[in-house]
């Protein structure tokens, strides 16, 4: 049997991860769907799907994960697309650089669930009270990390941690030569000087600009 995306009943479609050729330090970003701008920039707890597909055809699960932090999608997604910067996890890194890979031939696209609040009955220290309770976020995540393995057998290829399987070569030898390369606090000390000093140079020659002016108009 075969779990493609088409078969999931609470998940939608939210973006998709294009290559990216600015000057920012990543090799893709996201293409969101406008459509469902409430629910990407929800801060409810989410379960996402990394999906691939081939031309014409159903749509692979590759990871399934969560995400409660603020900013909603987009900020879980912020994460994945500044994989190559700073200083991230190998699994950050490596997200970002298996889509990369990936949107060379197929498209990559992102699915959302979100959790809904239930009513639930609380105890208190004198009586029982009626609350609107949102379900845990990491058992929603067992739950669908359950049921893709009891068709599939096993977690998603891009689950990891949970397959219990090293990252492919090529990210772990990127990500080594990444955290060889990365900056000192020393040089990020001394960039930030020196930027700090630029923009402190292009005000000193705006204000003297605008002196010289006033004076020749009097």
């Amino acid at each position: 049997m075969s779990l493609t995306i088409e078969s999931v009943k609470t998940a939608i479609k939210i973006g998709t991860c294009v290559a990216y050729t600015g000057e920012a330090k990543r090799l893709w970003s996201m293409n969101w769907d406008n459509t469902h701008l409430d629910k990407i920039k929800s801060n409810a707890g989410r379960i996402y799907l990394i999906v691939t597909r081939e031309e014409g055809g159903k749509g692979v699960i590759k990871k399934i994960g969560k995400s409660e932090c603020k900013g909603g999608m987009k900020n879980t997604f912020a994460f994945y697309q500044g994989g190559l910067g700073g200083s991230p996890s190998i699994r950050t890194f490596g997200i970002h650089h298996l889509i990369s890979t990936e949107i060379k031939e197929n498209a990559v696209e992102i699915w959302g669930i979100w959790s809904k609040p239930v009513k639930v009955q609380v105890p208190g220290l004198f009586e029982v009270t009626e609350m609107m309770v949102t379900p845990s976020i990491h058992c929603m995540e067992d739950a669908c990390r359950n049921d893709y393995k009891e068709i599939m057998g096993e977690y998603p290829p891009w689950n990891f941690q949970e397959r219990g399987t090293p990252w492919p070569e090529d990210v772990q030898i990127a990500y080594k030569e990444q955290v060889a390369n990365r900056a000192t606090d020393a040089q990020r000390k001394e960039k930030k000087e020196q930027r700090e000093k630029r923009k402190a140079e292009k005000i000193a020659a705006k204000n003297a600009k605008k002196q010289k002016s006033g004076a020749v108009n009097i």
